[in-house]
């Protein structure tokens, strides 16, 4: 039985783990929408007042920095993974060891991330097409690639650390509020900055900001709530316990290091092949991949925590029945959303933009494949972390890179940019999508489920989004069609309707289906419990 959320001596106690997951979950989907919006508002006003180059810019330099963050070594992960054991014991000397060994640790990695990025400074003419044009638009390209950096940098030197004993207690929905609070705040002052005077760096410089303030605020907020963590204390983290964290850390370096190449390196290959112009034109459409990424993110890390502490319970039957209702819910999520782009991105970025910035097809089905596949390697990798599972398949992401690689550089040759998904969709499906369920079957539940009924049902789930995905192409392309955003709006409602009753309909009555409506019908009467007291007491 979980715990139940009280006040005690000016102290925030535990939630329950479904509640603490509800709330992250609500957080995070909520606040998300609201983001979406103001990303699309930015990313219009800088299209207007900045134009192609810049976007362009934008995308390339975030990316490279993006690859530079690798220097996090995958620290962040293993403490988490860490702490779990010593909260549920309330261990609170045990945790401040740690917390004082993730300072240290995050304080090395912003040095070496700056040098790095120094070093970057000298190969960026080959990795920008036609780089010598910069210099006679006055764009200042070093300069840029500086204050890209230095917001990098300030992500581990200010107090970034703190933000894990609050994600290991299962409330990362409150960091998530301040750090949505913040998207707004900087997104206002950019739209604001590039109407009055719309210059490039000034509009980096705003974002730079807005990290620090950030982490300064979700550091006070993690000294109030476990304000033990900052006792002085001589205490190292054991020998032996190093070296097992070295090992998880260099694993996960190599889980990260796939993850951020196969995108990364995206508008890397389309700078150097195609030119900046073609980056900011995939930039746009980018943003729907971005928005998923960054949503799934923080889904499934307000789900993570809770599925890492139900590991440390040992039920493996109950364990694996949530296993399987997550899947579930992954495919309804990242279906919908896969069939969403297929459908809609091309027609949404016509009525936003115009017609020029318009990618044409298969490159928003190929999208829409990307992102279903997104949600699905989330899944896997959050449940193989949860277990503790990082040594496991540490290889397996260096043949990733390599396919995606190779058949990026191959296929923009030959198919421009929708030869750079192919490679990226390849990567995935023929390495992550196979191996690691495999790991968790066998190290996580300890070989006592077959991963054969795991592929099948995956294929299953696939089938089924792919010929909703058909039909919907079908009828959108031929019903509600000439009237401009409210076309848009029903074509969008009818991925979204679509996706999940079909699911839903066909695997209501299977265990997984029978959990998910088990949690949604207890929520529904938590909810209708609590108007009712609200009406009791009016």
């Amino acid at each position: 039985m979980g715990m139940r959320t009280k006040i005690k001596d000016g102290l925030l106690q535990e939630n329950s783990r479904t509640t603490n997951t509800l709330f992250n979950f609500a957080s995070s989907v909520g606040g998300e929408l609201l983001t979406i919006v103001v990303s699309f508002v930015v990313r219009t006003v800088f299209i207007h007042t900045l134009g192609k180059q810049y976007l362009g810019i934008n995308g390339l330099f975030s990316n490279i920095l993006s690859m530079l963050s690798l220097a996090e070594f995958g620290v962040g992960a293993a403490i988490i993974f860490k702490l779990y054991d010593p909260i549920a014991k309330d261990d609170k000397h045990r945790i401040t060891v740690l917390m004082k060994f993730y300072k240290t640790i995050y304080r090395y990695i912003g040095l070496v991330v700056f040098i790095l990025g120094l070093i970057m400074i000298p190969f960026l003419p080959m990795l920008v097409k036609d780089y010598d044009k910069l210099a006679q638009m006055n764009i200042n390209a070093v300069v840029i690639f500086l204050l890209y950096l230095f917001r990098t940098v300030a992500s581990y030197l200010f107090f970034a650390y703190k933000s894990a004993i609050v994600k290991a207690h299962q409330k990362e929905y409150i960091l998530t509020l301040v750090s949505y609070f913040f998207t707004l705040l900087t997104g206002f002052l950019q739209i604001l900055s590039l109407l009055i005077y719309p210059n490039f760096m000034v509009y980096v410089g705003i974002s730079v900001f807005d990290v620090i303030l950030k982490n300064i605020v979700c550091a006070r907020i993690s000294d109030k709530m476990y304000p033990y963590i900052n006792d002085p204390t001589a205490e190292k983290v054991p020998r032996k316990e190093f070296f097992s964290l070295l090992k998880d850390c260099s694993a996960l370096f190599i889980y990260r290091l796939n993850g951020v190449v196969l995108k990364a390196t995206d508008n890397i290959v389309l700078s150097k092949f195609m030119g900046l112009g073609m980056v900011g034109l995939y930039s746009n459409y980018a943003l729907f991949y971005t928005t998923l990424n960054t949503l799934y993110s923080k889904i499934f890390n307000s789900v993570s925590h809770s599925l890492g502490n139900l590991h440390t319970t040992k039920n493996l039957p109950h364990e694996y029945k949530v296993y399987k209702a997550v899947n579930l819910i992954t495919m309804i999520m990242g279906g919908t959303a896969g069939v969403g782009l297929a459908v809609c991105a091309d027609e949404f970025v016509r009525l936003w933009i115009g017609q020029e910035w318009v990618i044409p097809q298969p490159f928003s089905i190929l999208l829409g494949v990307e992102s279903m596949t997104l949600a699905l390697r989330f899944a896997v990798g959050k449940y193989r972390s949860t277990m503790g599972l990082f040594q496991q398949a540490m290889y397996r992401p260096l043949f990733s890179m390599i396919i995606n690689l190779v058949l990026s550089v191959v296929l923009v040759k030959y198919w421009g940019i929708c030869g750079v998904l192919v490679g990226t969709i390849a990567a995935d499906w023929l390495t992550t999508m196979w191996y690691d369920p495999l790991i968790i079957h066998k190290y996580g539940f300890q070989g006592a489920f077959r991963p054969v009924f795991y592929f099948l049902r995956l294929f299953a789930y696939v089938g089924i989004v792919a010929a909703v995905c058909a039909l919907d192409l079908f009828i959108c392309a031929h019903l509600l069609n000439g009237l401009g955003w409210i076309s848009l709006i029903l074509h969008a409602a009818i991925c979204l309707v679509s996706v999940p009753a079909v699911l839903i309909g066909i695997f209501h009555k299977t265990e997984e289906g029978q959990y998910v409506w088990k949690l949604i019908r207890g929520y529904m009467r938590k909810i209708g419990r609590k108007r009712k007291k609200r009406k009791k007491k009016a």
